[in-house]
């Protein structure tokens, strides 16, 4: 079985950029690397949850609408090391009714390479936990984030 190898050049960089309409830009912390020199993979899901609800906090979207993240996952391409100011794409590919999964570059200092590519998936509840649907305040926010939306 072949594997697939992608090889971003400058071009296709600026076009995995381009597929973004919102960026957080984030600093990585001296405690965040490991024993290797390099953030620690679990720091890239700490850089994703945090980008996502620093996102939806500063439009207005806070505690009062409550989520659980219910998957994400990442696809590793090439480590960042502290220190290193990184940027955060952030794009929703799926609306569903209750739930919202984005797609979430992360793109580090050299320059401006792609580090990871992540998924996350949020899902809005009721007080007990159970789910139930996105307020229309929350969709219009997160319909910003749908390519071709912003």
């Amino acid at each position: 079985m072949a594997t697939e190898r992608r090889i971003f050049t400058t071009s296709s960089l600026e076009i995995a950029k381009a597929k973004y309409p919102h960026f957080e830009r984030r600093q990585t912390r001296f405690n965040d690397n490991d024993m290797f020199g390099h953030i620690n993979n679990s720091v890239y899901y700490s850089i994703m949850d945090d980008a996502i609800n620093a996102h939806l906090m500063n439009r207005g979207i806070g505690l009062e609408y409550p989520r659980f993240v219910v998957e994400n996952g990442i696809k590793y391409t090439k480590p960042i090391s502290y220190p290193t100011e990184i940027e955060v794409g952030l794009r929703v590919v799926k609306l569903g009714t209750s739930s919202v999964t984005y797609d979430v570059g992360i793109f580090g200092a050299d320059p401006g390479a792609l580090a990871a590519l992540g998924k996350f998936v949020h899902v809005y509840v009721c007080g007990d936990g159970r789910p139930r649907p996105i307020d229309e305040a929350v969709r219009n926010v997160l319909a910003e984030l749908q390519l071709g939306n912003a």
